[in-house]
């Protein structure tokens, strides 16, 4: 059915939210159109009875809306609509080493999802010589976000347990399109989109112009104030479309750190991404002249409640998120300001990253490529306790491709309990060792923080190499 044009005369148009809109605006101005995709794949330590697993996904596209999103472009505006439940054949194949299967996912996931030919995405089953068996898959991002695809398979798993089982079918997702609709009608409200901008506009005036604090250090802001004569520089043009070839580097910490990470969490009634922020702000903190004024984008879920958790689709945005810290503040009391900094933007969540940016480009007289965030973040809380029958291992692959100098992405491993650290980087801005320093800066600031709350800024970053 992919890229065959359809009659679209019976079905409800909608614009895009706010959510997918960014990821369309990344599409269209990117050279390499594989950056807006979920490029993932679950392996469990056990063999699927496939021609069983290809009827729960039957069964999952008639019960996940987002997998029946499908768009078109009327007067050069996107609009999307939801198609009747179909089938779907899945390719199956057969790896015979771990290198194999690499290459081939490390290939699909380089290769653009034509969203707007109605290829919205791409599925895999596959078996190795291991005896391991699981399902790729590769999203356009408009129609899945990273955690929505974990929703997806949790999905499909309890619908393929119920036919092994001969039971009743569990509870559907909710509706995606019943989301978009409420999305739409909140974000017309031009008052409160006044208001958030308001709060934008304050929220990056506040510390003055921000820094360049570059995960890769502060050579590159060096050059490019020499090459332009003018040593006041604080941003360069580092989102250079051109440059965007990205390698990736895969870390793990283990199941005793992890258990200490998310310990202390639940401690402090504190989610793990405000402790991951403090780890890698720190690192840019400290090979940047130990500058305290740090800006990042993190992702936000916007699954706060029961319904939008229980919900696949696209509804992750990325925010600005900027902290300027003194180096007098203990380690906990730095997590809970970036704890509040995350939860005064997730109260401005309506207002689209796009004009965010575009506002802050606009205040600081930057130019199209210029930008303080050297790199995005993103926590994707898979399941560790999930009730399943089998254990599993999530995890991503590199596009090969992308527009920020650094996507720096934490998963729980439920295999043993550990995290697993993707570290995607350009090549032109970054080295594999200068992004393995990194990551040991990230977790001794991590762990001597929890092993010392009242450890200040300052002696995190002393014990931290540049």
């Amino acid at each position: 059915m992919f890229g065959k044009k359809k009659d679209i005369s019976g079905y409800k148009l909608y614009n895009l939210i706010n959510s997918q809109n960014d990821m369309y605006l990344m599409y269209k101005f990117g050279l390499h159109k594989q950056q807006v995709q979920i490029p993932t794949s679950i392996t469990v330590d056990c063999d699927f009875d496939f021609d069983l697993l290809q009827k729960a996904l039957d069964i999952e596209i008639e019960r996940n809306e987002s997998l029946r999103i499908r768009f078109t472009k009327i007067k050069g505006e996107i609009k999307q609509y939801f198609i009747e439940p179909y089938k779907h054949k899945v390719e199956r194949k057969h790896f015979s080493s771990v290198e194999e299967q690499q290459a081939f996912f490390d290939a699909d996931a380089q290769k653009p999802c034509f969203f707007l030919k109605d290829e919205c995405f791409r599925i895999y089953f596959f078996t190795t010589d291991g005896g391991e068996s699981g399902i790729y898959s590769c999203f356009s991002h408009l129609v899945i976000d990273a955690l929505g695809t974990v929703g997806f398979y949790m999905d499909l798993f309890r619908v393929y347990a119920a036919l092994l089982k001969g039971e009743e079918l569990p509870s559907a997702l909710d509706s995606y399109e019943e989301h978009i609709q409420n999305e739409l009608l909140r974000c017309s409200d031009e008052l409160k989109q006044k208001k958030h901008e308001e709060f934008y506009r304050e929220y990056f005036l506040q510390h003055g112009k921000p820094y360049y604090a570059a995960v890769h250090g502060h050579e590159y802001l060096d050059a490019y104030r020499k090459k332009k004569k003018n040593p006041d520089i604080r941003v360069p043009m580092a989102y250079n479309p051109l440059h965007d070839k990205c390698d990736m580097i895969i870390e793990h910490i283990g199941p005793e750190d992890a258990k200490k990470i998310f310990d202390y969490c639940m401690e402090n009634c504190i989610s793990p991404e405000s402790i991951f922020v403090m780890g890698l702000r720190s690192h840019c903190s400290a090979v940047n002249h130990r500058i305290d004024d740090v800006s990042m984008m993190t992702v936000c879920s916007k699954r706060a409640t029961v319904k939008e958790k229980n919900m696949s689709g696209c509804l992750a945005e990325p925010l600005i998120f900027r902290s300027k810290l003194s180096e007098d503040l203990t380690f906990a009391e730095a997590v809970r300001e970036l704890l509040k900094i995350r939860l005064s933007l997730y109260r401005h969540l309506d207002y689209p990253y796009t004009k965010a940016r575009d506002l802050s480009l606009k205040l600081f007289d930057f130019g199209p490529i210029q930008g303080a965030n050297s790199l995005m973040y993103s926590w994707i809380p898979v399941p560790v306790d999930d009730c399943l029958p089998f254990r599993f291992h999530f995890r991503t692959y590199n596009l090969g491709r992308y527009f920020t100098p650094l996507y720096a992405i934490t998963i729980p491993d439920p295999s043993d309990k550990g995290i697993d650290v993707y570290y995607m980087y350009r090549v032109k801005l970054s080295t594999e060792q200068q992004i393995r320093q990194m990551h040991k800066n990230f977790i001794k600031t991590i762990t001597d923080g929890i092993d010392n709350p009242q450890i200040t800024v300052r002696e995190l970053l002393d014990n931290i190499s540049c």
